[in-house]
């Protein structure tokens, strides 16, 4: 794997704040994101570098992938950092980050959309033998409505 020099974070907020933090101990330049409603938040101003990516509302913003892809490619980003919540468990988007060439930091795509499914996860664990709570046994032919 090569070497990540900048890092875009696709979040806001605390987990922005603690992914700045962590880059800044590991050399690596740190990029934020943010929409109408954050270009005063502390992670913008922690931040090596801030790009705004549209309005106050997430659906307009954070949840727009073309607008994070764009500003990972005009920062020169590596790597872009999903945090959590937004586009973090979104397998088009893990795709999508690495289809452009940019190292997407998380599970691969494939294990977000099978750990995403709550019956193909459950399935894959006991394929796997491993220990598992015991709960509802349903499958897509009983399943409640």
């Amino acid at each position: 794997m090569p070497k990540i020099k900048k890092i875009l974070i696709a979040n806001r907020g605390e987990i922005a704040v603690r992914i700045i933090r962590a880059c800044r101990d590991l050399g690596i330049t740190s990029v934020a994101v943010f929409s109408e409603a954050d270009k005063t938040a502390f992670h913008v101003r922690m931040a090596d570098e801030a790009y705004h990516i549209g309005p106050a509302e997430s659906s307009k913003s954070y949840l727009v992938q073309d607008n994070i892809i764009n500003a990972a490619k005009k920062s020169g980003a590596d790597a872009i950092h999903p945090g959590y919540g937004f586009l973090a468990e979104n397998a088009t988007f893990a795709q999508r980050c690495i289809d452009e060439g940019i190292i997407f930091i998380g599970p691969k795509p494939e294990t977000i959309a099978l750990l995403g499914d709550k019956l193909q996860a459950r399935s894959a664990a006991i394929e796997a033998e491993l220990p598992l709570v015991p709960g509802c046994e349903f499958d897509e032919k009983n399943m409640p409505e």
